[in-house]
C-alpha cells in the first residue's frame, strides 16, 4: 500500500528467523543492499550497502553515485605498491587483501561475541549512524 520504506527493507534483510539473514552453518549472507529510487528523475538514487556479512550486526551505509564523485578512502579496495601477485616470481609473500570495512566488521563481530555489553553499545552507535544516513537521505530527496 505504498508504506514500505528503506527502514522496512533493512529490517527484512536483518531477519534471521525468516532465513533471509544467515550467519551459521558455514554459509553467511554476503552483504545486503537497499536502494531508494525516486520517481522524480531530477533526484538522485540513494543506495545503502552493508558491504559486510550479517546485516543484523552491520550498518547500511548510504551512497549516491554522481559524476565527479571522490570516494572516501575507506570504500576503496586495497591496493599494494609491491603486490606479490604482480611480482616475478609471483606470490613469494602475502598481503592482507581484506577490505578495510570488512576488517572493521570482523573486529566488531569479535567484540560482540567476546564482550557482549561493549558489543551492544557498539551496535547501538552503528544503528545511530545508520539512522543519521537515512535522515540525510530523506532531506536530500525532499
Amino acid at each position: 500500500a505504498g508504506h514500505i520504506t528503506a527502514e522496512t527493507l533493512m529490517s527484512i534483510l536483518r531477519d534471521k528467523a525468516s532465513g533471509i539473514c544467515v550467519d551459521a552453518e558455514g554459509f553467511r549472507t554476503a552483504g545486503s543492499m537497499v536502494s531508494v529510487l525516486p520517481r522524480d528523475p531530477a533526484l538522485p538514487c540513494v543506495h545503502f550497502f552493508t558491504a559486510t556479512p550479517d546485516p543484523s550486526r552491520s550498518v547500511f551505509k548510504p551512497f549516491v553515485f554522481v559524476a565527479g564523485i571522490k570516494p572516501a578512502p575507506q570504500v576503496r579496495s586495497p591496493t599494494f605498491p609491491r603486490d606479490p601477485a604482480r611480482q616475478i616470481p609471483r606470490f613469494r609473500s602475502s598481503v592482507d587483501r581484506r577490505h578495510e570495512l570488512y576488517r572493521r566488521h570482523q573486529a566488531a563481530l569479535e567484540l560482540m561475541e567476546q564482550e557482549p555489553e561493549r558489543g551492544r553499545q557498539l551496535l547501538e552507535t552503528l544503528q545511530e549512524l545508520e539512522k543519521q544516513g537515512l535522515e540525510g537521505m530523506k532531506e536530500l530527496l525532499e
